[in-house]
C-alpha cells in the first residue's frame, strides 16, 4: 500500500506513521521557509504570496496528466500562456492580509521578478534559462522526497 497505509479508511488512521510524516512535513516546510527568506531576500508573507500563485500557476502540472507527462521534469516548463492568472482577491483573502498589503507586496514581487502581471492579475512566470529563481529550492525539495520515501521504505508493517 503506498506510504505504508498513509490514506485515512472512513475516518481511522490505522497504523499508519502519521506522527512521523507530520513531523517531516513540518521540517521540510520550515526549511522551506528559511530557505526562501535567506536565499532570496523576502518576507514569510511574500514566501506566502508567491507558494499561493505558483501553486495556482502550476495546478496543470499537478492535475492534468498530460501536462504532468509534457511538463513535470526538470527539462520541460509548462509555458507562460498557458498559466492562469491569480487575482489579487484570491491572494488577499486565502492569506488573510489587507487587500493594500497584498497589493504593495505582490507590486514589489513583480518589481522583482517573482511574479508576472497577467491578466487580471499575476501568474508565477516560468523558471528557466536565466530568469530561473527557483532551481535551488526544486533540488531541495526533490532531495526531502527522497529522504521521506527512504525512511517510509524501513517503518515496519
Amino acid at each position: 500500500m503506498a506510504l505504508r497505509q498513509t490514506v485515512c479508511y472512513a475516518g481511522r488512521m490505522g497504523s499508519a506513521a502519521t506522527r512521523y510524516i507530520a513531523s517531516f512535513i513540518v521540517e521540510v516546510f520550515s526549511d522551506f521557509l528559511r530557505f526562501s527568506v535567506h536565499q532570496n531576500d523576502l518576507t514569510v508573507e511574500e514566501v506566502a504570496i508567491i507558494c499561493l500563485v505558483a501553486a495556482e500557476s502550476t495546478r496543470e502540472v499537478r492535475k492534468n496528466p498530460f501536462a504532468t507527462r509534457n511538463f513535470g521534469s526538470e527539462d520541460d516548463v509548462l509555458p507562460n500562456d498557458v498559466r492562469p492568472s491569480v487575482p489579487l482577491k484570491y491572494i488577499h483573502t486565502s492569506l488573510g492580509m489587507s487587500r493594500e498589503t497584498t497589493r504593495r507586496k505582490v507590486s514589489a514581487l513583480v518589481e522583482r521578478g517573482f511574479l508576472r502581471r497577467s491578466g487580471a492579475g499575476v501568474m508565477f512566470p516560468a523558471q528557466d534559462g536565466d530568469s530561473d529563481q527557483t532551481r535551488e529550492i526544486r533540488l531541495f525539495l526533490a532531495r526531502k522526497v527522497d529522504v521521506l520515501a527512504e525512511y517510509l521504505a524501513r517503518l515496519p508493517d
